[in-house]
C-alpha cells in the first residue's frame, strides 16, 4: 500500500514553520486537508482547494465544492494524483484570508498495512486568527533577515554578471537600476524564504517558483503591485535569465520554458492582480 511523506509549510515560512506528514495513498485530499489543518491547530470551517500547478482559483484545481460537473473534487484519493517524489503542490484554505500551504512530496514508499495519517516532525507555529492588537514593537523589525543577507552574498556573482551585460547594452542608468532592483527582490526577498532546498538562482527559473511569485506572492504580499509593474518585473526577471542562459548558468531549454510560461500566463497574473486591487478598493467604500 502506497505511503507518502509530505513536508507542509505556510507559504514563505519553510525554514521556520513546517510539518512532515505520513499519509496513505488511499486517503483523499479532503483527509489531507483535515490532517494539515489539525497539524497547525487550525479550525476547519472554510472552503479550500488543492492546486497542482500553483495557480489559485483555477478551474483545474481540486475543489471541496465543485462549481460545475466534471470539475476535479477533493474527494479524490492521493494515489489517483500521480504524485512524484520532489513534486510540489498547494492547499489554498479560507478564500477570505487566503492561507496557502505548500506541500512537497519528500518520499513515496510501500507499506504492508495502511498507516493512519500522522505528523512525524514539526517546527514552529502560526496563528490562524492573530490578534494584531497584541503585537508589540520589535526593535529588530527593520533589520534585514539573515537569509536575505546570505542570499545576496550567494547571488552576487550572478547579479554582477547581469549588471555588466546591462551596461554593455547601452540602456539608461535608470532602466538598469530598475532591472537590478526587480531581480534582487526576487532572488533576495522571495526565494530564500520558500524552501531551504530551493533558494538558489537556478531554482528561481523553475515554473513552480515563478508561478507562486507572480501569481500569488507579488499580487497579495507586495503593496505596490499593479498589473503594469507586475509585467515590468517579469520583463526584468526574463532578461536576467536570458543573461544566465547566455553565460551557461542555466540551460537554453530552461530559459525557453520560462519564456513560454510568461507568454501563456502573464495575462492571467495581471488579471488576478487587477481583481485583487479592485477588491481592495471596494473594501474602503462606505
Amino acid at each position: 500500500m502506497t505511503q507518502y511523506t509530505l513536508k507542509v509549510y505556510p507559504q514563505g515560512q519553510a525554514r521556520k514553520t513546517y510539518r512532515v506528514i505520513e499519509i496513505s495513498g488511499n486517503d483523499t485530499l479532503d483527509r489531507l486537508c483535515e490532517v494539515i489543518l489539525a497539524a497547525f491547530d487550525f479550525i476547519h470551517e472554510h472552503m479550500y482547494e488543492f492546486s497542482m500547478t500553483g495557480k489559485l482559483y483555477s478551474d483545474d484545481n481540486y475543489s471541496c465544492d465543485p462549481e460545475y460537473k466534471g470539475q476535479p473534487s477533493t474527494d479524490t484519493k492521493l494515489d489517483k494524483l500521480g504524485l512524484q517524489k520532489g513534486q510540489r503542490f498547494i492547499l489554498h484554505y479560507d478564500f477570505g484570508d487566503d492561507w496557502v500551504f505548500e506541500i512537497q512530496v519528500q518520499d513515496i514508499h510501500d507499506e504492508k498495512t495502511r498507516v493512519i495519517a500522522h505528523v512525524t516532525e514539526e517546527k514552529g507555529s502560526v496563528e490562524q486568527y492573530p490578534d494584531y492588537d497584541d503585537w508589540e514593537d520589535d526593535d529588530d523589525y527593520d533589520e534585514e533577515p539573515d537569509e536575505a543577507i546570505e542570499a545576496r552574498k550567494e547571488n552576487k556573482k550572478y547579479l554582477d554578471m547581469f549588471l555588466k551585460d546591462l551596461m554593455a547594452s547601452g540602456i539608461s542608468a535608470k532602466t538598469i537600476q530598475n532591472h537590478m532592483d526587480n531581480v534582487d527582490f526576487y532572488l533576495t526577498n522571495y526565494l530564500p524564504f520558500i524552501d531551504e532546498e530551493c533558494t538558489d538562482m537556478k531554482a528561481g527559473a523553475e515554473s513552480f517558483n515563478l508561478r507562486d511569485f507572480f501569481g500569488y506572492y507579488y499580487i497579495h504580499k507586495c503593496m505596490w503591485s499593479t498589473p503594469n509593474n507586475l509585467k515590468t518585473t517579469g520583463a526584468s526577471i526574463k532578461k536576467f535569465y536570458k543573461c544566465m542562459a547566455d553565460h551557461g548558468e542555466i540551460s537554453k531549454e530552461k530559459y525557453k520554458e520560462l519564456c513560454t510560461l510568461f507568454k501563456e500566463e502573464m495575462a492571467d497574473w495581471q488579471e488576478e492582480c487587477r481583481r485583487f486591487n479592485d477588491d481592495d478598493d471596494d473594501f474602503f467604500l462606505f
